[in-house]
């Protein structure tokens, strides 16, 4: 009986382990993704064995989908051990265009002209079997030939597209001047397209902090996009517009390059590239480069042409330079900014009359631009000698744009000559402004050193003069305003050893030599000052020769020997204003007044604009009444 209770436990023990057996591996056969029991699952976490099933068919019966269903995704055995089903997998999230071929899609996200014709030729079909998702692609596609290469044709058909979806309207937005963050950002076309907004000059020009968002978000978006499409143009050339927007033309150039290595022969790309390599002081390279692209249709683009002459006025190529004007006058005759670039050439090879034609002509339809009134201010400081008329210029130019650079600087130079102010400020306070915006401007700081000077704030003006000198990039002028701060300030061992250092490097450079020779003299040597001018004095040219008398009157110990060699200076250089101020003082001290303005007079006849030496002789005028 006992035997017969063992037999009949074995039987059933059997019997539910093989309805086991069956039963889980119906359900593994069902399965879309492999169940793990409990143990087993424990196990596999350690070892990280991936087991993987095949997904249903669709031929599957519905009896099949039932008894998957029944199993309730658990099966318990008598040990309690569990086997789990996992969930449904998670769907890859479609595309917007993903009715579209996948490489038709990449290659409009590659951005060259060549994949770009390559994608429309691939989507062509009849107009009324595209969808709405086809349309979409196409007009992005458009947008992108006519905004960033119109040099190139666009041959497909085109459609229009209402705006009530993200991509049309980001682009409309952009061409409005609007960054639009509403996109979702949810492929590269919805990260990208905003950016367009870049390509638009006027895109919040009056709203700094609205340009500032822009620019920030532009960055964000551009740097995403890249890292999404890296084989793509489209980014890297948008980083370079942005960066030329910011003045960062280093980088803007670095960007372009990328882009000029993949697709060298699109216009706009080499002239993009060659613009941000001028304005960051390669304009050799650029020159080279646009130069190279000379042939077919491209020797008379107007924008490769105006480029071309640019990088040429810049590299001092002023003959090619106005060739390149020319031609584009040629054939836009009417265009202001390329008759002002032809006065400012002209200007350049002395030709003043034309160009003071040209400034004229140009006046009667624009009087106000920043170009135009620098340039009538220059001609009226250099070649009319018109500094009243220079200074109402600059002040106009000041009012009108008052952080230009070049109108600050131009204005520093005219108080700097007169030692009056220009628009309430001297040629330091000038200088200053021009500083704080580029802090290593070296004409800057000469002109904040000259205004300085002329108020006698000789510490001010050390300081200055000092870091121009350490600097390594003074002038003879600039060793010489330094040496006279020093003796002004009593600094007699430290202007001696800087005249000595300049002389010994520079001992031809006129301006040193005067500089050392003014420097023994005011230092107390003497003899040494006597024994350089006596051997200047034998190969010296007439103008070193006034300077080398004037100079030596101050070491004469007679009035007689100091009169003689005042005369000899003014022989050699009749215009020489030191020497005939120095008459003047001599013979004021004297009260020899009739003598003195004999000679004060033709100081202001030499230097009209200087209000100090004006301001003399109306003293004296007041004296002699």
């Amino acid at each position: 009986m006992e035997l017969h209770k063992c037999r009949f436990k074995d039987l059933k023990s059997f019997t539910q382990n093989t309805f086991r057996f069956f039963l889980i591996a119906a359900v593994l056969e069902t399965a879309v993704i492999p169940a793990y029991s409990a143990s087993k699952k424990k196990n596999n976490s350690k070892s990280q064995t991936k087991i993987t099933a095949s997904a249903p068919k669709k031929s599957e019966t519905a009896e099949q989908t039932e008894t998957e269903s029944k199993t309730d995704n658990s099966v318990e055995n008598d040990e309690k051990t569990t086997i789990s089903l996992p969930s449904k997998p998670v769907e890859k999230k479609r595309s917007f265009f993903y009715g579209i071929n996948e490489q038709i899609v990449m290659d409009v996200e590659k951005g060259t002209p060549e994949s770009i014709q390559k994608a429309m030729t691939a989507i062509r079909k009849n107009e009324t079997d595209y969808t709405v998702q086809e349309k979409i692609l196409i007009q992005i596609a458009t947008e992108i030939m006519k905004q960033l290469w119109p040099s190139q044709k666009v041959n497909w058909q085109t459609f229009e597209v209402n705006e009530d979806n993200s991509y049309t309207g980001a682009i409309t937005s952009a061409k409005n001047g609007i960054y639009d963050f509403n996109t979702g950002n949810t492929d590269f076309f919805t990260i990208l397209l905003p950016t367009f907004v870049l390509l638009n000059p006027n895109a919040a020009i009056n709203e700094a902090d609205v340009l500032s968002d822009y620019y920030a978000a532009s960055f964000e978006a551009l740097q995403k996009a890249e890292t999404m499409n890296a084989d793509s143009v489209l980014p890297p050339y948008l980083m370079g517009k942005l960066y030329e927007r910011q003045g960062k033309n280093g980088e803007a150039s670095a960007c372009y390059r990328q882009v000029y290595e993949k697709i060298p022969q699109v216009q706009e790309v080499y002239i993009a590239y060659a613009r941000a390599l001028s304005a960051s002081g390669q304009s050799d390279e650029a020159y080279a480069i646009l130069k190279g692209k000379m042939e077919g249709q491209t020797a008379n683009n107007l924008q490769y042409l105006k480029q071309l002459a640019y990088i040429a006025f810049q590299e001092d190529k002023i003959l090619e330079a106005e060739e390149y004007v020319a031609r584009v006058l040629q054939q836009t005759p009417n265009d202001l900014e390329f008759v002002l670039f032809r006065a400012k050439i002209l200007v350049k090879k002395n030709d003043y009359i034309h160009a003071v034609s040209l400034l004229d002509m140009y006046a009667r339809q624009d009087n106000s631009s920043i170009d135009y009134l620098l340039l009538r201010a220059k001609l009226q400081l250099d070649w009319s000698k018109n500094i009243s008329a220079a200074n109402e210029t600059v002040e106009k130019a000041l009012q009108l744009y008052p952080g230009n650079e070049e109108a600050l600087m131009l204005a520093a130079k005219i108080s700097s000559i007169t030692d009056s102010p220009v628009a309430g400020k001297y040629a330091d306070e000038l200088a200053a402004k021009v500083l704080e915006i580029n802090p290593e401007s070296i004409e800057a700081r000469v002109y904040a050193l000259d205004g300085l000077m002329q108020r006698e704030n000789w510490s001010e003006a050390y300081e200055i003069s000092k870091k121009i000198v350490t600097s390594g990039k003074a002038s003879g002028d600039v060793v010489f305003a330094h040496v006279k701060n020093c003796i002004q300030l009593n600094k007699k061992s430290e202007a001696l050893s800087i005249a000595e250092t300049a002389y010994k490097e520079h001992p031809d450079d006129e301006k040193i030599c005067q500089t050392y020779i003014y420097a023994n003299a005011q230092a107390g040597q003497r003899d040494e000052a006597l024994k350089i001018i006596d051997e200047m004095l034998v190969n010296a040219s007439q103008k070193m020769k006034s300077y080398l008398y004037f100079q030596r009157s101050y070491l004469q110990f007679s009035e007689d020997l100091k009169l003689a060699d005042l005369r000899s200076s003014l022989t050699q250089n009749p215009r020489n204003s030191e020497a005939l101020l120095c008459l003047y003082e001599i013979y004021f001290d004297k009260k020899d007044y009739k003598k003195a303005q004999y000679y004060l007079r033709q100081v202001v006849a030499i230097n009209p604009n200087d209000s100090s030496v004006r301001k003399l002789n109306e003293a004296l005028t007041q004296l002699m009444k």
